[in-house]
């Protein structure tokens, strides 16, 4: 049956009867906003001397990945005679109190009634099912916090309902701990209500100089119904002193420390000067406007923040007026930030589920809620610092207030949807400082100790190893950083988050999002589980810059892990000093030649220790970072190595356990996590860039590689050698099909449409996000060793059934490959035609079988411009070149494919064809051109006098569309190019002729080569490129050819070849030496005589023996041993130990 829900107890349903066991359904039209209710009553109709159990189930809205719990139950047991009052409280459901978003959309609610004896099956008599304050009784009041001068008087209007169906007389109070100070009154001191009635009371508290500036008194009010103090409600106040602006940036004495610094250290006059320069250039914009979807673009922040700072530190009013200015339009009720509107809920898996009515209201700037996070904290911040500088007037100080208060309360809600990653945690840092310049005390205890506050955020997202749990540097950064200015902020309010402990979330899981949970197929394969070793009992937010500390570079520079570049640390370890006065933190800052304006210190003390000298290891993040030592002249550059192998990081973590995931020297990486970046929107970023194949290390079977716990074998860092050995077992999926689904949009047709980006349409329909049919656990071991002159990459891997093993190797410069024996077999457009896996995007490939030893040379001139551009985010490296030598040298026979790394250059295009004879259509199409996507066109032209080639295009960032060799198929079968007939070309850009692409390489369409293929990208990609031939006597018969884009475009120096070294069976072993190097290689032969025994040659005489033991077994035994002779004697050895 269908029941109706009230609201109150004046809005009664009648009576109605439910069968015993069987579940009676309300179903509301659309989704529900219970969060104003505390409880769910009705009245049951108990018998005489029975017991009635009854199961209440409420269904949240089912949407998105879904983005709630399917259901939240109470049970509840009722005695009694005749009709009995029964109230299932919220908070008696067994929901997760850290995750009530659910609440606000409602979209069912279950009854089943039962007899505890189970004999009766009469139905059950019901009514009066309502939604209610619990225990009948409401207490309210508008404002919970306000702040006063010493000698004000701030008052609280109190509303009290009464929601029960008896009149009630209410006694109001005020509980006192003992140690309060401020003179208080409470009237009146009772309410005598009728059922549905409210009262009013007004509560007023006196500030008093006995209390320091940001001092707070809380007040206990409590609300008693009828003497029954089971029904009594409570309603806690808070009262601050209030604090002279400004305190958020800094206070005044800090400001003042600024300006010192300006006038002594030309570093802070250069950082003033960039402030300034931005202030100047800034045209303050006007908002979107009123409905639009946000106020401001996300940039703005940065223009609001360096004209606050230039104002303060000039004093030049045209930047506060600016600043100010911003604010002005954010705040405005009829055109600002009040006025968009903008649905909260971003993932939809339908089209259907985008018509549903879900939470809307107010954004104020692009991105996610991180990105309005990050804005609104810049926001409060200036407007802290603005406050009392004569800028604004009494209303723009009401309606700054009101907008950070609509930020506030949709901050409130939208963290506590079980999520504790970077989306939450920028909210809260946003929404905590916007309460913090308001001095509301109420709020910034909320945010601070509530559902997804500053501790909860600490507790489930900060490792034991103190990494943050996403693992990808540019969030543990933002972490970091985000958190560090609220510890700053609250410093003045003497809240104690420099230094506060928190007690860990113990649980694997990060996260308490239902679809995290999955543990049979994880959602879109991935990990949100806390991995590695648990021995502390607390987490601090200092704790992050000292995980961070050790891997950072001596340029200050920490590598990029996960979805992320390398990220400059130098500024960022400034505000860390300058919070925490660490002096280990002193050696990323000390000699640097940018530095932080605002938290830079001047004076720095020696730092203890050179943070970047030794190889170090984190066992939750799982990175471990090897740094080769300097000989006692000096003379080799340090070669650094990362190996990474623990936590996943949920959406922001990369598929790749054992992979070399940072290869450095002469202040060059070699390689990055995202050495091609396609942004979050695209199916590639979780297809191809998060996937095993575009990393470093060996895959199985051109899969995935599950994110399942590794463990540290071995760590080792002596004075010859640095080591580190892990191992997983983990089975070996596809790539999320469709990469980061669900969208309301088809996969492959829709969205390959859409990013103009054409996938095949696979034999088996495949579901979104589907990661296809696991294999079996697989073990896999990787050591890396550095010496001073080389890496040595050792795999070893063992599954239960055949597989394909494919060590991989991604480098820019290729030169070529040399070998014994070596030999072409064949040519392949792609790696793996497998339309699930990412082995499609890896295009051009060449496979050679040879006898190893194998060497692939590579050599890159690294440009800061270059490397950051055409689909590469590679940040930070020295310019100049660095040449890297790969020495494949296990297995002793080879085979070795080279082949394309799926760079997002901005090939992609939506292509629109037509293909004409005598004006009569003969064959039409559309679809996405880029590194893939191609159409076959085979046509008939018996007795056609006339043939015409039609393209458009959406898009023209890059010329690539080419007729791949069309010819024209005569009468007796020959093939003639069409370039050989006559010809009127209508917008076409011919660019260097048949053959040649735009940008002077060969022609590939999907990785195969055209020599013959015909140039056509319109020369006005507004207008439609045309060719028409001329057939006349011509014995025309049909017209064949491929029409598509060329990928790669030109012959860029830069970009980044594929290496694969490949075997095949149930086990396999990898051994490889990598030389990173400027100037000519100390490596004069590398051999291997088994996969555990190497022997290196060096140009200077020297020859080094390395063996490893362990590798195959049991891991308890793994090891490895160098030993060094020059001219048949001993120099020096050394073995990693026992313990290591």
């Amino acid at each position: 049956m269908n029941l109706r829900v009230g609201e109150a107890a004046d809005d009664a349903i009648p009576s109605a009867a439910v069968s015993p066991g069987v579940e009676a359904v309300f179903q509301y039209d659309h989704a529900e906003d219970w969060r104003s209710w505390e409880a769910l009553a009705l009245e049951v109709w108990v018998p005489a001397g029975t017991v009635v159990e009854l199961t209440v189930k409420v269904y949240p809205l089912c949407i998105g990945r879904p983005e709630y719990i399917p259901v939240t139950t109470a049970v509840l047991a009722v005695t009694g005679q005749g009709w009995t009052p029964v109230e299932a409280a919220f908070e008696r459901f067994d929901a997760q109190r850290a995750a009530p978003a659910f609440w606000r959309l409602i979209a069912k609610v279950g009854l089943t009634v039962r007899y505890a004896s189970g004999e009766q099956a009469e139905p059950m008599p019901i009514r009066r099912i309502r939604l209610q304050a619990k225990g009948g009784l409401r207490m309210h009041a508008e404002r919970l916090s306000r702040s006063a001068l010493p000698g004000e008087t701030v008052r609280y209007n109190l509303t009290v309902r009464n929601e029960s169906k008896e009149r009630q007389a209410v006694v109001l109070g005020v509980e006192q701990y003992g140690y309060e100070s401020m003179e208080t009154r409470l009237e009146p001191a009772m309410l005598l209500l009728q059922p549905g009635e409210s009262g009013e009371a007004a509560f007023r508290a006196v500030m008093h100089e006995g209390i320091a500036p940001g001092g707070c008194e809380e007040h206990q009010l409590y609300a008693l119904p009828n003497g029954d103090s089971s029904r009594a409600k409570r309603l806690k106040l808070y009262t601050a002193r209030a604090m002279p602006h400004p305190y958020i940036l800094h206070t005044e004495a800090g400001w003042e420390e600024v300006q010192r610094h300006v006038q002594t250290y030309a570093w802070a006059r250069k950082e003033l000067e960039a402030c300034v320069r931005t202030a100047e250039a800034w045209i303050v914009p006007e908002t979107r406007g009123a409905g639009e979807p946000y106020a401001f673009e996300l940039a703005e922040r940065f223009n609001l923040h360096a004209a606050s700072v230039a104002w303060k530190l000039t004093g030049r009013p045209e930047f506060r007026d600016k600043a100010a200015l911003l604010l002005k339009r954010l705040a405005n009720e009829e055109s600002g930030y009040p006025a968009t509107d903008s649905p909260y809920l971003h993932i939809y898996a339908a089209a259907e589920e985008l018509e549903l009515r879900t939470p809307r209201g107010p954004k104020v700037c692009g991105g996610g809620l991180i990105h309005e996070g990050e804005f609104m904290l810049d926001a409060a911040s200036c407007y802290d610092l603005l406050h009392d500088s004569g800028a604004f007037s009494a209303e723009d100080h009401r309606r700054i207030e009101s907008a950070f208060r609509i930020y506030i309360e949709k901050a409130d809600w939208m963290i506590t949807d079980g999520d504790t990653n970077n989306i939450p945690s920028g909210g809260m840092a946003g929404a905590l400082l916007c309460a913090l310049a308001i001095q509301d005390m109420r709020w910034v205890r909320r945010f601070i100790d509530g559902p997804g506050g500053f501790k909860d955020m600490v507790a489930a997202g900060v490792m034991d190893d103190g990494w943050y749990f996403e693992g990808a540097s540019n969030y543990v950064v933002l972490f970091a950083d985000m958190f560090t200015r609220l510890v700053h902020a609250c410093e003045p309010w003497g809240l104690g988050l420099k230094d506060l402990r928190v007690r860990p979330a113990y649980r694997k899981n990060a996260m308490l999002s239902p679809w995290t949970e999955r543990t049979d197929r994880p959602f879109l394969g991935m990990s949100f589980d806390k991995l590695g070793p648990v021995t502390r009992n607390y987490r601090t937010v200092k704790d992050v810059w000292d995980a961070m500390l050790p891997f950072t570079d001596g340029r200050g520079i920490l590598f990029g892990v996960n979805d992320s570049t390398a990220k400059d640390m130098v500024r960022w370890y400034d505000l860390a000093y300058h919070v925490w006065r660490d002096p280990s933190y002193v050696s990323v800052i000390r000699g640097a030649d940018r530095r932080d304006l605002l938290y830079g210190v001047g004076e720095l003390p020696e730092p203890p220790a050179d943070h970047s000298e030794r190889s170090a290891c984190a066992d939750n993040t799982g990175l471990a970072i090897l740094r080769s030592r300097r000989d006692a002249a000096g003379n080799s550059a340090p070669i650094t190595a990362v190996i990474k192998y623990g936590s996943h990081g949920g959406y922001h973590g990369h598929f790749d356990r054992t992979a070399l995931t940072a290869l450095m020297r002469h202040g060059k990486n070699a390689y990055g996590p995202l050495a091609s970046w396609y942004g979050y929107g695209s199916f590639l970023f979780k297809m191809w860039v998060q996937a095993s194949l575009s990393h470093n290390m060996v895959a199985v079977d051109q899969r995935m590689q599950e994110p399942a716990e590794a463990k540290r074998l071995l760590f080792h860092s002596g004075e010859m050698l640095q080591a580190c050995a892990v191992e997983t077992t983990a089975r070996w999926m596809d790539p999320p099909y469709g990469g980061q689904t669900p969208y309301p949009e088809s996969f492959p047709e829709e969205r390959g449409w859409i990013e103009g980006r054409d996938m095949p349409v696979p034999p088996v329909p495949r579901a979104q996000g589907d990661t296809g049919t696991s294999s079996e656990p697989v073990l896999q071991r990787r050591l890396v060793a550095v010496t001073d002159d080389y890496v040595v990459v050792a795999d070893y891997l063992r599954g239960e059934e055949e597989h394909t093993f494919d060590s991989l190797h991604h480098y820019q410069g290729f030169e070529g490959l040399e070998a014994r024996e070596l030999r072409h077999l064949r040519h392949t457009g792609q790696m793996n035609g497998d339309p699930y896996g990412a082995g499609q995007f890896i295009t051009d490939c060449d496979w050679y079988a040879c006898g190893g030893p194998a060497k692939v040379r590579f050599s890159h001139h690294y440009d800061r411009q270059r490397d950051d551009s055409a689909g590469r985010h590679i940040l930070h490296n020295e310019e100049g070149r660095m040449h890297l030598h790969l020495h494949s040298l296990w297995p002793p026979r080879q085979e070795v494919m080279t082949g394309w790394y799926a760079e997002a250059d901005p090939v992609n295009k939506r292509v629109t064809y037509e293909v004409t004879g005598d004006g009569e259509v003969l064959a039409e199409g559309r679809f996405g051109a880029w590194i893939l996507g191609t159409r076959q066109v085979s046509v008939p032209l018996e007795g056609t006098r006339e043939l015409r080639l039609r393209v458009t295009v959406d898009r023209s960032v890059k010329k690539t569309v080419f007729w791949g060799d069309p010819v024209v198929i005569l009468a007796d079968g020959r093939r003639l190019p069409v370039t050989e007939l006559p010809v009127r070309y209508e917008n076409v850009d011919r660019g260097s002729g048949a053959g040649t692409d735009y940008y002077g390489g060969p022609v590939h369409l999907a990785g195969m080569p055209y020599p013959a293929a015909l140039p056509f990208e319109p020369l006005d990609p507004q207008l439609p490129a045309a060719a028409v031939f001329d057939l006349t006597g011509v014995k025309a018969a049909s017209f064949e050819s491929v029409l598509g884009g060329d990928y790669p475009a030109g012959l860029d120096p830069a970009r980044r070849k594929t290496v694969s070294i490949r075997s095949k069976g149930r086990e396999a072993a990898f051994i490889a030496i990598l030389e990173p190097h400027e100037g000519t290689s100390a490596i004069r032969s590398a051999e291997a005589f088994s996969a555990d025994l190497i022997r290196v040659t060096l140009t200077d005489g020297r020859v080094q023996e390395i063996s490893i033991h362990g590798m195959n077994g049991d891991g308890k035994d793994l090891g490895i041993r160098i030993r060094e002779s020059r001219d048949g004697g001993m120099v020096r050895e050394e073995e990693s130990g026992p313990t290591d």
